[in-house]
């Protein structure tokens, strides 16, 4: 990635061979302003070296991510990879402020699309992809990024939209064969150029991580009927190979997600299952969601970085709502003693919120809350200790929260 470019300089891109003037292109996009920037595109060398000038001027200080995709002559889809530069002004590629360490991850993944209760198939016509990402820690910076692959090769990582996250995406294989060929189990270097000093970090990819099997929903006809004013336990068949070490991740319409690899509470590779609270989701709308398999080694390097290596199996479908109902609580097994007050059983839906109150007489605005709690099974059981001090209690429960 360069930095300190003049607002005036172009960009040249070289193909492999000839393209199609008319089926390629070039887009720039200013990730401060997430708008496009407007450049003056010009062929030579037969086809084969895109001179992209910017109309104006790049914006200054800017970080601006560029994506080039077109064809041959005969029609054949051509594309690279994105990358980007930063404009004058700019000697870094920033920094995250979330981040307490230098992490880097590699890893090779497939994508599958369960439409129905049948097995997911993959998706086409690349379904396999590599990825290497890093994520560099404030006050760190670095003036470029690049991976050298075990057959030499060092391309660099791209800018994304978070500063200090630079990404390098390879997702055009239609096999395991040939995704591994072009990525093979061996060693990968990150090095981390910068003003103040140098990094080079090599992590190497096992071959004993083996590709998962595809997620496979369950459930998947209940799933298109959720009732969003009750908790839904979405479920997948077994992670064949999986185990505690491994981790199964959880995405829907980015309102509800599961902890990530070596996040606390992450689910292990031996789940099957993960409940989704009541009022997660808005009625009759349809969400995105997936499931992701990783067989993973995460490790650090005495607080120096920490490393990521995985193979990812995830599937993708789609959740639908309905109108939303409401949902029936009731109070049974009431009894009372001396010491203890007031206790029963509330009968709830599993995954409910559960708000037990209290009222010396009925008026609204008199309820107050004495236990609140989250239904693990069929029923939660609340006792009220006000009611060995008053004459006489109402109750009544509700849902949360």
């Amino acid at each position: 990635m360069a930095v300190g470019v003049s607002g005036s300089t172009p960009v040249v891109f070289t193909f492999s061979e000839p393209m199609d003037p008319v089926a390629t292109a070039a887009q720039f996009i200013d990730m401060s302003s997430y708008q496009m920037v407007t450049t003056v595109p010009a062929w030579t060398a037969g086809g084969t070296v895109l001179t992209c000038t910017p109309l104006t001027f790049w914006p200054a200080n800017h970080m601006i991510v560029w994506m080039v995709a077109g064809a041959n002559p005969s029609g054949t889809q051509l594309g690279g990879q994105p990358d980007g530069m930063f404009t004058a002004g700019s000697s870094d590629t920033g920094c995250d402020t979330n981040t307490t360490m230098l992490s880097l991850t590699l890893s090779k993944g497939c994508l599958y699309n369960q439409t129905s209760s049948a097995a997911p198939t993959l998706v086409t016509p690349s379904p396999y992809g590599f990825l290497a990402c890093m994520s560099l820690p404030c006050p760190r910076d670095a003036t470029n990024v690049s991976l050298q692959l075990p057959g030499g090769a060092t391309p660099n990582l791209g800018a994304t939209s978070i500063p200090g996250h630079l990404t390098l995406m390879d997702y055009n294989y239609a096999s395991l064969a040939a995704l591994d060929a072009a990525y093979p189990n061996s060693n990968y270097t990150f090095r981390i150029q910068s003003v103040g000093s140098n990094q080079q970090v090599t992590l190497a990819f096992p071959s004993t991580l083996a590709q998962p099997p595809a997620p496979h929903l369950t459930n998947f006809a209940a799933a298109q009927a959720i009732n969003p004013a009750q908790a839904f336990t979405l479920s997948w068949d077994p992670f064949s190979g999986g185990t505690m070490a491994d981790c199964v991740y959880v995405d829907v319409g980015s309102l509800f997600q599961t902890p990530g690899p070596g996040a606390n509470g992450v689910l292990p590779g031996t789940a099957t299952s993960v409940l989704i609270p009541a009022n997660t989701f808005q009625t009759n709308q349809s969400y995105s969601g997936s499931v992701t398999f990783y067989h993973l080694i995460l490790a650090t390097n005495g607080g120096s970085y920490i490393s990521l290596i995985y193979r990812g199996a995830i599937t993708e479908f789609t959740l639908n709502t309905t109108t939303a109902s409401a949902v029936s609580l009731m109070l049974t097994n009431a009894a009372w003693n001396k010491t203890g007050g007031f206790s029963c059983d509330i009968s709830s839906p599993p995954g409910q919120t559960v708000v037990a109150e209290y009222s010396a007489d009925f008026l609204s605005g008199h309820w107050q809350a004495f236990s609140t709690n989250n239904c693990v099974s069929n029923a939660v059981h609340v006792s009220d200790p006000h009611s060995a001090t008053n004459g006489h209690l109402f109750y009544r429960a509700r849902t949360g929260p």
